[in-house]
């Protein structure tokens, strides 16, 4: 993902999700290139804030939830930031609850179903 939200802003954000959910969220690449901060966010597997695979696997990832809550709280901090995540660009006016289908045609699953909360 990338945004025009500061630094400050991202690690503020995070940590306050931490706080809120009792997530064990952290940034696994941070780095800022132009104008904008490039980021990931992972969480340890099998703690909330975590993920599983459409498989049922757990996953060293940060869950659904788990972004939608830290992009709310960069919109609280900064609304005028702007995140980019895939093909989507994320503002605080076009919302950024915008659940995909992760599953296969066979098992058919949506990405906000492989949250651990």
């Amino acid at each position: 993902m990338k945004t025009t939200a500061s630094n400050l802003t991202l690690i503020a954000a995070l940590n306050n999700v931490n706080k809120a959910h009792d997530y064990q969220l952290s940034f696994n690449r941070f780095e800022k290139k132009g104008k904008y901060y490039f980021f990931t966010i992972k969480s340890p597997s099998k703690v909330s804030g975590a993920r599983t695979s459409y498989s049922g696997r757990n996953l060293a990832k940060a869950s659904w939830h788990a972004h939608g809550f830290l992009f709310d709280e960069i919109f609280g901090i900064e609304p005028e930031a702007i995140i980019y995540s895939g093909i989507n660009k994320i503002t605080i006016a076009s919302g950024n609850w915008i659940d995909i289908q992760i599953g296969s045609r066979m098992c058919p699953m949506m990405y906000s179903e492989t949250s651990i909360l």
